[in-house]
């Protein structure tokens, strides 16, 4: 599974959560082969099957609970969690995987690649036989068909602001029915890392559509699930919107296990949709689910006291790579009637980078950590988290807690209490107030926000806040701008490589989230992080990768383009008859290796049947 930062909410950092739980969570799977339940393949294997080192049972079902229904089934117009979680991986995979255990890039749909000693040409070479869940044949024309629709400047997807260098797109070339090669105006350091965020889709199902210019309404969440192919472990079976979506093993998938048996073990994979985090902790702790990620902080002492009746692990995986920040929107833009994205004068204040850093020094780190978190994580003043080995840079500028700093730069702009009702004005005589949302679905954030809104008032900033739903969330944020501020996060990408992120960073990124899409850098530190992008991926040593994205940190730290918040500890829960499990801090925490995940009790009783 591969994937670039998306909302969500170096040395690739990998908890360990001991030698113990890896051997427990591997029981079974030496049983004998009489043990095991029978199995009926009716299609043959392909002949490039990629074989995996281990053993199972087929059958049952892997249940887990997520918040929010998907917004789309289409792979490259997803680029929020709730849709990335079900595509990226159990339907839909790249060129290549990465392995969360060993922190490495495997091979894929790709089984092996060269490239040109100038860096600027990479071949890849498709395993023989590979087929799309209705079994027709997977070849390079899908690769090539797969690369146009990601790279069209006129889609909403996030590839194209990544798959770039020396100021141009890759261009794809297919050479015969199982090799495409990738032609570079630049090199790309961490290409091969990097290609395989791009999704491979069918083109016997989709050029029609892109053809005919309606790709962008195609597979959306109301399409009938035998309309959607796939070439990862599952298919979707079943969509029932706010309640559950199902997922039936792919009868063509492309892995097998040391037997030669095909992957994957489980006839399903069940995700029940829920609309907050107490509903998904209740519903684990009825028996109804297999996994709960994360487990809410507060409620970590509870699940770790119920653990044994509850026959469940609680797995501490330490600090998450995924980040809690907030940010102004900067976007000076008009809708098509000429209306401002944000009152001027607002727009003006957010603007202003002493606003910026007069917000964070009045937001209290600390305090939300202690009383919403119970302790469990730590200040973040950082793009990168330190559970990020290689990228976590500690010298990025800080404006920690400190009112009286936050006082003195609102004073420095002329925002003063003019009437008396605690509420500062501008030297016009407009309310400092701002209004804040973020998605109602998460009670954590809805309690920084909360936080936030309280600190603020005691500098005189006024925050209305106002939770929304996560779909109605997005559709401000990507389509018509009309917000003020957003509280939210980013689940990190898979793996936690730096050159994933440029759809953040670039001043052009769909995911540049205070101002996005920009025809051209709107401040010095944009154009500044632009350049450094574009240095950071063409260099193919990681050290110095680390050294181009450690000044971006600092210049996004320095500007307050964000706020970050806290960085979370990472807790997840799993049933005891979980097989094959490998758990890890880069996303997807536990089913990142869901094609070799079996069940134990393959009758095991859980809801959504």
């Amino acid at each position: 599974m591969r994937k670039r930062r998306r909302l969500s909410p170096g040395a690739l950092a990998l908890v360990a959560v001991g030698l113990g739980l890896v051997a427990t969570l591997g029981a079974g799977c030496g049983r004998k082969e009489s043990a095991r339940l029978s199995f009926t393949d009716p299609n043959p294997i392909p002949a490039g099957a990629l074989k995996r080192e281990i053993e199972g049972r087929h059958g049952g079902r892997f249940v887990f609970v997520t918040i929010g229904d998907p917004k789309t089934f289409n792979p490259p117009l997803a680029n929020e969690t709730s849709s990335t979680d079900i595509i990226n991986g159990p339907l839909f995979v790249g060129l290549f995987e990465y392995n969360n255990a060993e922190q490495k890039t495997d091979p894929g749909l790709a089984e092996s690649w060269t490239v040109s000693e100038d860096g600027l040409r990479y071949t890849f070479k498709l395993r023989p036989g590979l087929r799309w869940s209705d079994g027709v044949t997977l070849d390079a024309d899908d690769v090539m068909f797969s690369a146009k629709v990601s790279l069209d400047p006129e889609l909403p997807g996030a590839t194209r602001d990544i798959f770039q260098s020396g100021g141009k797109v890759w261009e794809f070339e297919k050479i015969d029915s199982l090799t495409v090669a990738v032609n570079l105006a630049a090199p790309f350091g961490p290409l091969v890392d990097v290609i395989g965020s791009m999704y491979i889709i069918p083109e016997h199902k989709l050029a029609e559509p892109y053809a005919n210019k309606t790709f962008a309404s195609m597979w959306g969440v109301d399409t009938t699930p035998a309309e959607i192919v796939t070439n990862g472990p599952f298919m979707l079976k079943e969509f029932r919107p706010g309640e559950k979506c199902v997922l039936a093993r792919n009868p063509h998938y492309w892995q097998v296990d040391k037997k030669g048996l095909r992957l994957p073990y489980l006839d399903e994979f069940v995700f029940l949709i829920v609309k907050d985090l107490n509903t998904m902790a209740l519903k684990f702790q009825a028996g109804e689910t297999d996994l709960i990620d994360p487990i809410v902080l507060d409620q970590v002492p509870l699940f770790e006291d119920e653990a044994e009746k509850g026959g469940y692990q609680v797995i501490d995986l330490g600090l998450d790579l995924a980040t809690d920040f907030m940010w102004l929107n900067q976007n000076p833009g008009r809708d098509p009637k000429g209306v401002p994205y944000v009152e001027p004068y607002k727009s003006r204040l957010f603007r202003d980078v002493r606003f910026r850093r007069a917000i964070s020094h009045a937001i209290n780190r600390e305090g939300i950590i202690k009383s919403v978190l119970q302790g469990r994580g730590v200040p973040l003043y950082e793009p990168y988290t330190r559970a990020n080995k290689l990228y976590f840079n500690e010298n990025v500028p800080k404006f920690p807690y400190d009112p009286a700093k936050a006082t003195a730069l609102l004073d420095e702009m002329g925002l003063v209490d003019r009437n008396g009702d605690g509420v500062r004005d501008t030297p016009e005589g407009k309310p400092v107030e701002f209004t804040l949302h973020t998605n109602s679905e998460n009670n954590l954030r809805k309690s920084f926000g909360t936080v936030i809104s309280e600190d603020l008032g005691k500098v005189g900033v006024r925050v209305n806040f106002v939770p929304l739903e996560f779909n109605t969330l997005i559709t401000r944020l990507r389509s018509d701008y009309r917000y003020e501020a957003i509280l939210l996060g980013l689940a990190s990408s898979t793996p936690p490589e730096a050159a994933l992120s440029g759809n953040v960073y670039r001043s052009n990124g769909i995911t540049h989230n205070w101002y996005p899409r920009q025809d051209k850098p709107d401040t010095p530190g944009e154009a500044e992080i632009d350049k450094l992008m574009n240095q950071l991926i063409a260099e193919r040593e990681p050290a110095q990768r680390k050294v181009y994205f450690d000044r971006i940190q600092e210049i996004m730290g320095d500007q307050q383009y964000c706020q970050y918040i806290v960085n979370r500890k990472l807790f997840v829960g799993m049933r005891n008859h979980v097989r094959n499990a490998r758990p890890s801090v880069i996303r997807q925490h536990v089913t990142w290796n869901i094609q070799e995940i079996w069940v134990d009790k393959a009758d095991a009783k859980v809801a959504a049947r």
